[in-house]
């Protein structure tokens, strides 16, 4: 180690208070661990992958009664995936992981830079006309059909929204309800012991984030969505579709 480097090991030693070292020894330990465990544990994977794979896709289509896999194609990819998910969930310091905390954590940084730097409608705006042919073609798609459902299911259907909610919960009620558990609080908590995004709370994503930007999806869908108020108890969001 350079006399530089070493400097900086211990002005930052000695910025840090008993209890931040402590908590920081705490986690560094439980880390090496975790991850040299994790590591022996991916190179099984590795050696094993297709295997895994083709196994854990056999096991799903008997037990679902399917005959034709959506993965048999994708092996490999689907072996990586599993690996990585059994990964997270060995991760447990300094909180347990979940597979959409990787999405989370990108939307919570987006939407506390947007609420800094006031520009919450301007990346709403952007957000929404980035979906603007998608939103375009489901108006098609709901009057060649008539089925207002296509409408909601335009915008809580696709993987990367569900990837966000399925951690903690998505459910349909019917074809034009849907409600899930918002995902944001157990990330939330751990920035805020750490000083992130203090100013970041669940009801406000849900009224100055989620709610007005599914309003602006509604507008270019040509119908309304009922959304949910924010509920701290419940933190149960609901979104019905009906024609205008």
């Amino acid at each position: 180690m350079s006399t530089a480097e070493e400097n900086i090991r211990q002005s930052m030693a000695d910025s840090m208070t008993p209890e931040e070292k402590a908590r920081a020894d705490a986690i560094m330990t439980g880390w090496f661990a975790f991850n040299k465990r994790a590591r022996e544990i991916e190179d099984l994977f590795k050696a094993q992958q297709d295997e895994v794979a083709t196994a854990v896709d056999e096991v799903i289509c008997k037990t679902l009664g399917i005959d034709d896999s959506p993965i048999a194609d994708r092996i490999p990819e689907f072996g990586r995936l599993l690996s990585d998910i059994y990964r997270t969930y060995q991760m447990r310091l300094p909180y347990a992981h979940q597979a959409n905390d990787a999405l989370i954590k990108e939307q919570l940084k987006t939407f506390s830079f947007a609420l800094d730097k006031g520009v919450m409608q301007e990346i709403i705006k952007h957000d929404v006309d980035s979906m603007y042919e998608i939103l375009h073609e489901r108006v098609y798609w709901v009057e060649k059909t008539g089925d207002i459902s296509l409408a909601l299911d335009a915008v809580t259907t696709p993987t990367c929204f569900r990837n966000l909610t399925i951690g903690e919960g998505f459910q349909w009620h019917g074809d034009k309800k849907v409600s899930w558990l918002s995902p944001y609080k157990r990330i939330l908590e751990k920035g805020w012991k750490r000083g992130i995004w203090s100013d970041v709370t669940e009801e406000k994503i849900h009224q100055l984030w989620t709610k007005p930007r599914f309003e602006a999806y509604a507008k270019h869908l040509e119908c309304h969505f009922d959304i949910s108020d924010w509920d701290e108890e419940t933190r149960l969001i609901t979104i019905e579709v009906s024609p205008l």
